[in-house]
């Protein structure tokens, strides 16, 4: 028996449900309805009497359409109040059997007759009312209409309203014949929960800035880790794959970037352990995610929020039978867009073109351009369509006093570019047993392995560069035919290996086994008080193997190249809490927390390398059998650190209106020295639940309307280890006597008073929901402000060393954002839309003296100073030339500020007027960070058929493309080009061309290389997801309860002028700064899956 209501669960139409009863009595089948649905039935079982047997069996049917049938058969009447369904007998119909005799109570003094009106807080008749005289057995309940009518003592008394969902009221009848009651609604049975930081809410109570996704709510598709399910549903979230590799690493930015210097990462807490990561664990065993956006709401994490929070929550058993889910999918992924380089006919025809503009004779001659006819499309030669697949199986179910849930994963997506692929197991338990009614105790443990086979993915150019690289820039007049010796064909005059030889020399593989457990123990000391004692640890070891083989350039003149590295990293966690709970008269809510963490990380690495092998075959197996005379290299270290918090917080609500949160929490770190090692974070909010008020108690416009108010501060502790003490390395050694001893020198020059770095934010928020819930949303408009950046200040060379960290600088984000919800269509048709706006604003305010600007940033070997870090401008903007046009034949270049150009050359824009183009010539080119990011989402349903739409858009963002720089600045003349920038080069014929010449591109290369034309838009709109689902009829006596089957599309289309692999890649992995070069390609890729429950 399953149900599904989604977030508008209040629904008759838009809940589902499937029932399977058979000769069920009205009582069984009221149970199953409540069992799985948020529903709750109220009746008067005398005015009801006998109901014939219920037989109902439905498939993910409307629950009003379940109603509609039950009512025909039983002669009944279901009447809807908000979350309640009322029960009476129909005045149209009635079944085939009487109804019992209604008993009348009576009394034995002297009577009257009491009539009156019950209405809801927005003035709607409540049915199914209960209205008892207090003190005696003396009841009715209202009618359709809310109205009831009551004999009662002429003494009066005190009659008492109970209705589900709403708060029990007592009214003197005090010599009244009509009373008109308005019962308020207890938004204690009514509210969600959310969870917040070390505990959960009432999400009417939420005084913060905090997203809320439940299972239904996630990005589906081949998802490697869980950070991908929250790609474009949350306002305020940025969600991007640094890399579209299997396995490939996920950026998560939160209301921009704060830190200069340090980590802009968010900090993911999973089940109550910081730190946990999201790729050790399946997406499949989720309950829900929570985004701690602002400083109000994340500020009880302290030293690590201050990029945001992320909460997981995993999925836990409940009560009832054993339930067994198995969902599956298989796809197949192709590349989603290759680059439009110069096949073998335009590459013969341009470089010939260049050469005659040279006044050279041709490279290819006609009877050597008929010989090599199509050639090699090497992209071809390296991508592939490849599979995926996921099986998930989890069972769960409990008791009174004990529930558990069992979740197993495995996971392999095969990778679109040859030699790569990711491969996952994963073990879910989380178990939960009171063994008494104060005592509650909780275990979770999550075992997780990966493979990942990767490609060798560099950033480095020429020798040193990845088979993306090579497969670009590689001579397409080649075959891909092995030679006599075995080896690939290489071009002598390309500084670049075969893009084959790449991909089958070259293994590299990354292997992790983690494991994370925690134990949670809540004991109630007195009513209202509960202490918690939360242990948690972390374990997680790995190894990375690496091996070239004589198959390559490389390989073959070292004898191959073989390393492997290991790494242990321990983690555990200490947590004590104390929460006091009090609420007085339905007027004053109070919440108290305090507690105190205690962490600790540790860890260990250990590598080695070495070549000149007497065999490929023992791979990097037989470390010891490689030349250890000279290439033998071990390395080993150890890191270790602890955090120490201790944490406050107080809520209180006036009236279910006014709501309070204070929080504070001190933490301290071992990497300060003493005096700074602890900081203090506090944070305050408020919020007026405005639809609440009295005044708008009779208005039908809001059903929900909340403003937020909120501030902060947020640490960061961005430096590494040690770097507040002296340390010593090892330094040049000295001979004394006739013995070299090793000698030592100073690590750094040590600052005793730096300190946190410290983020301050504000926020403002409103909540609403109108038409009873067919639109609702929020908006929030914040200002964050990071401020104590640490610094490496420069220092004189007469000091002995180069810098000093110091803390000094602030950068601002500040940004509007919305969610919007609506329930569009009702009844056997229905849309729902979802739809999140954000945007953002990134500005540097202030810098050192000693540094008023920053310009660094490093790809491709050879291009540099690309980014730079400026007061009044975006963090890490581009930072380059602009160029205006081409030097036509007729210019006047003797008298430019490039007397040495020639026609074809780029114009460079002299921004000085000082007659010559040099480094005071660049500008801001772009921002790195997007200015708006879009999340649209329409679902549709008939019947059992649902489709949703899921497309996502970034907009204001530029990323510097270093491969359009190795096509207009070739390093070698025969390399292959991007094609677009030489079938539309300038030359004598083609004057109105849009790109150089291509003669002589060193001579507008180099520092000029970073330009207007190679910082390029890269923004998008993308179809992320397209499913169509079908929800299976099954028959009424069924092993099997609830089935679907679905068929999917993930990235089908993506609309952007960005010319790589991927306008949302970054091949400076989680940077600030957004670069372009050799991505590894966006897969688009077709599944086809099914969901099982039995």
């Amino acid at each position: 028996m399953t149900a599904n209501g989604g977030r508008q669960n209040n629904n008759l139409q838009v809940t589902r449900i499937s029932l399977n009863l058979s000769n069920a009595s009205l009582q069984e089948f009221i149970r199953a309805v409540e069992a799985s649905t948020v529903f709750r039935f109220t009746l008067d079982e005398n005015e009801i009497g006998r109901v014939p047997a219920i037989t109902v069996q439905s498939q993910e049917e409307s629950l009003k359409n379940v109603l509609d049938k039950v009512a025909g058969h039983t002669g009944l009447e279901f009447k809807q109040v908000d979350k309640n369904i009322h029960i009476r007998r129909s005045k149209n119909k009635s079944s085939s059997l009487p109804a019992a005799p209604l008993p009348v109570a009576k009394t034995t003094e002297v009577a009257q007759i009491i009539t009156g009106n019950v209405v809801s807080g927005k003035g709607e008749p409540l049915p199914g009312v209960t209205v008892l005289l207090k003190g005696t057995s003396v009841g009715t309940s209202t009618d359709g209409s809310g109205k009831f009518s009551l004999e009662v003592p002429e003494t009066g008394g005190t009659l008492i309203f109970t209705f589900i969902g709403f708060v029990t009221q007592e009214v003197a009848i005090a010599g009244q014949s009509m009373v008109t009651v308005t019962l308020r609604e207890d938004a204690k049975q009514l509210e969600e929960v959310v969870v917040v930081g070390y505990g959960t809410t009432k999400k009417s109570d939420v005084t913060g800035s905090v997203v809320s996704l439940q299972q239904e709510d996630f990005t589906q598709g081949v998802n490697t880790s869980a950070l991908q399910l929250l790609n474009g549903r949350a306002p305020g979230v940025q969600v991007s794959q640094a890399s579209s590799a299997p396995g490939g690493g996920v950026t998560v930015r939160v209301r921009g970037a704060g830190s200069i210097n340090g980590s802009n990462d968010v900090l993911v807490v999973i089940d109550g352990l910081p730190g946990g990561s999201a790729t050790a664990i399946s997406p499949q065993d989720i309950e829900s995610i929570e985004v701690l956006k602002d400083a109000s709401a994340a500020a009880i994490y302290g030293t690590r929020a201050a990029n945001g929070v992320i909460l997981i929550t995993t999925k836990k058993g409940s009560k009832g039978k054993p339930r067994v889910e198995y969902s599956s999918y298989v796809g197949l992924q192709q590349v989603a867009r290759k680059l439009d380089v110069l096949e073998a006919g335009e590459y013969i025809q341009v470089l010939n073109g260049i050469l005659a503009d040279q006044g050279q004779a041709p490279k290819f001659t006609p009877e050597q351009i008929s010989a090599i006819g199509k050639g090699t499309d090497w992209q071809d030669e390296i991508f592939q369509s490849a599979l995926a697949h996921n099986n998930q199986l989890s069972f769960s179910g409990g008791s009174d006093n004990a529930t558990y849930y069992v979740g197993l994963n495995y996971l392999n997506q095969g990778g679109v570019v040859k030699g790569s692929e990711f491969e996952k197991y994963n073990l879910r338990v989380n178990y939960q047993i009171n063994p008494s009614d104060k005592l509650k105790v909780g275990m979770a443990l999550n075992l997780n392995r990966i493979t990942n086979k990767s490609i060798l993915s560099s950033n480095a150019a020429n020798e040193n560069a990845g088979p993306i690289n090579t497969a670009l820039q590689f001579d397409p007049t080649l075959s891909t035919a092995l030679d006599a010796t075995g080896q690939y064909p290489r071009n002598p005059l390309i500084a670049l290996d075969n893009p084959l030889a790449l991909i089958n020399g070259i293994k590299e593989q990354d292997l992790s086994n983690r494991m994370y457990s925690t134990i949670t123990a809540d004991y109630t000391i007195v009513s209202g008080l509960t202490a918690t004692l939360r242990l948690g640890v972390d374990v997680a070891n790995g190894r990375f193997d690496s091996y070239t083989s004589r198959i390559t350039e490389k390989g073959k003149a070292a004898g191959g190249i073989a390393s492997a590295s290991t790494n242990e990293n321990y983690h555990w966690l200490i947590e004590y809490l104390t929460k006091y709970e009090k609420k007085l008269n339905d007027i004053h809510h109070f919440t108290l927390l305090g507690g105190v963490t205690l962490e600790e990380f540790d860890t260990r690495t250990l590598g080695a390398s070495s070549r000149n092998f007497l065999s490929d075959v023992t791979a990097t197996n037989l470390l010891q059998s490689g030349d250890g005379d000279s290439n033998d290299n071990v390395t080993s270290g150890r890191n270790a650190n602890r955090l120490n918090g201790f944490i406050g917080r107080a809520n209180y609500s006036l009236y279910d209106r006014y709501i309070f949160t204070a929080s504070v929490r001190a933490d301290g770190t071992s990497r300060f020295a003493e005096g700074n090692k602890y900081a203090v974070f506090p944070s305050f909010a408020f919020a007026w639940r405005i639809s609440e008020e009295p005044v708008l108690a009779n208005t039908t416009l809001f059903n929900n309307l909340k403003l937020r108010m909120g501030y902060g501060q947020l640490g960061n502790q961005g430096i590494q280890n040690f770097e507040t003490i002296q340390t010593f390395v090892a330094g040049q050694p000295a001979v004394l006597g006739n013995t070299v001893i090793q000698g030592a020198s100073p690590a750094r020059l040590p600052n005793t008073n730096i300190q946190w770095e410290t983020t301050e934010e504000y926020n403002v928020g409103v909540d609403f929901g109108f038409l009873r819930g067919r639109l609702s949303g929020s908006v929030d408009y914040y200002v964050k402000n990071t401020k104590d950046q640490l610094f490496s200040k420069p220092l004189p060379l007469s000091s002995g060393f180069s810098t000093i960290r110091v803390n000094f600088g602030e950068v601002r984000n500040q940004g509007l954002e919305l969610l919007l919800e609506s329930i569009n269509t009702e009844g056997a048709f229905k849309w729902n839309t979802a739809f999140t706006l954000s945007t953002l604003k990134n500005k540097v305010v202030e810098l050192p003296d000693f540094i008023p600007q920053i310009i660094t940033g490093n790809i491709a070997t050879f291009v540099n100073n690309y980014s730079i870090v400026r007061e009044g401008v975006t963090m890490n903007s581009f930072y380059g030339y602009e160029i205006t046009g081409i030097f036509q034949q007729n210019d006047d270049i003797a008298n430019s500020a490039q007397p040495n150009a020639k026609p074809g050359h780029p114009i460079f824009k002299d921004q000085n007027n000082n007659g010559v183009i040099d480094p005071d010539d660049r500008i801001i080119l772009g921002n790195p960070l997007p200015r708006l990011n879009l999340g649209l989402n329409n679902s549709f349903s008939y019947k059992g058929l649902s489709l949703d739409v899921f497309l996502v858009a970034v907009q204001g963002v530029k990323a510097l493309d270093a491969n359009i720089i190795e096509s207009l600045y070739p390093t070698n003349f025969d390399r292959n080009r991007i094609a677009k920038y030489y079938l539309d080069r300038w030359t004598p014929a083609n004057p109105g061309a849009k790109y150089p010449s291509g003669i002589n591109p060193s001579s507008y290369g180099g520092a000029l290389a970073v330009n207007s034309l190679t910082v390029t838009d890269a923004s998008f709109l993308r179809l992320r997801t397209l499913t169509l689902s079908y929800q299976l009829p099954l028959p009424a006596k069924k092993f099997v309860n609830n089935a679907a089957v679905y068929v999917s599309g993930d990235n089908l289309f993506t609309l952007t002028s960005f010319g790589g692999f991927d306008p949302d890649a970054n091949a400076t992995g989680g940077s600030v700064s957004k670069t372009s070069y050799n991505s590894y390609p966006l897969s688009r890729t077709f599944r086809l899956g099914v969901n099982l429950t039995f």
